[in-house]
């Protein structure tokens, strides 16, 4: 009877302790992990190794040099407690092209996230295409990497690409963006010095704006600028004078402060009146 009594107490205290144990995940870039940041994905659960060890291994992922790879590890499924612990994610870059083996491990005492890769063939990435999403006021939509409106358009380099966005207009502000590969987020850039890698534009004076934006696909910066939109040829002039772009009259004298009259710019009639 004692002995019935203490086997049930021990298997009591096996189910309370297993039913306690806390489970890691994984969540990131849906091209290591499948699904895109979702941190209930039970597929991405680590393997509890002992000693605080936890493990997860991805194989066949195929990853292009120099693009840098984000992640997190996640407690019970939940973003209450993640790491690392601070707004940064885990990032990871290969130095060479192709299909690799990737290993997350996570240690629950240090709270440490590492990664290996071990490449196990080669691998072959298409032609991208590069959109900007951000926020609606300079885009159109809110954060959307599927809107193909916002494609950018290569230019002669192969590696630039730019769109630009007319007669917007802006009030006084920052807005925010970010380049989308793909028309997806797995691959996306911005500025590393913002907590959520946003790139950005401040506008400093409330009116009606053009916005382009630049990106160049083999350093992967970023940049935008904005010029006020010019709707006739008083708009023209009054940009081009604070531009410092050269105006001519029509006798072909280089004109610093134009009154009445038609003047040339950039090789185009623009009429004062």
């Amino acid at each position: 009877m004692r002995r019935t009594i203490f086997t049930f107490i021990m298997l009591c205290f096996v189910t309370l302790t297993l039913q306690a144990q806390d489970v890691w995940t994984a969540a990131g870039s849906s091209t290591i992990f499948g699904s895109h940041w979702d941190q209930t994905d039970t597929s991405n659960d680590l393997t509890d190794k002992g000693n605080g060890i936890w493990e997860l291994t991805k194989t066949d992922c195929i990853l292009e040099k120099n693009v840098k790879y984000e992640l997190k590890v996640v407690k019970n499924h939940s973003w209450g407690e993640s790491y690392p612990k601070t707004s940064a994610n885990y990032v990871f870059m290969v130095e060479e092209t192709g299909t690799y083996n990737v290993t997350i491990q996570f240690n629950e005492t240090s709270h440490e996230v590492s990664v290996t890769t071990k490449k196990t063939g080669g691998a072959v990435i298409g032609e991208k295409t590069w959109t900007v999403a951000g926020s609606p006021e300079i885009l159109g939509v809110e954060w959307k990497p599927k809107a193909t409106e916002n494609d950018m358009i290569k230019q002669e380099n192969n590696v630039t690409y730019i769109l630009t966005k007319t007669n917007l207009t802006l009030a006084i502000g920052t807005y925010k963006y970010k380049i989308c590969a793909n028309h997806g987020w797995a691959e996306n850039y911005g500025d590393e010095n913002d907590p959520e890698g946003n790139a950005s534009i401040y506008i400093e004076e409330a009116g009606i704006y053009d916005v382009t934006f630049t990106f160049n696909s083999a350093t992967k910066k970023v940049s935008a600028t904005a010029v006020a939109s010019v709707t006739d040829g008083i708009s023209q002039i009054a940009s081009d004078i604070k531009t410092k772009k050269v105006i001519f009259n029509l006798q072909g004298q280089r004109v610093s402060a134009p009154k009445q009259g038609v003047y040339i710019i950039n090789g185009k009639k623009a009429v004062l009146k």
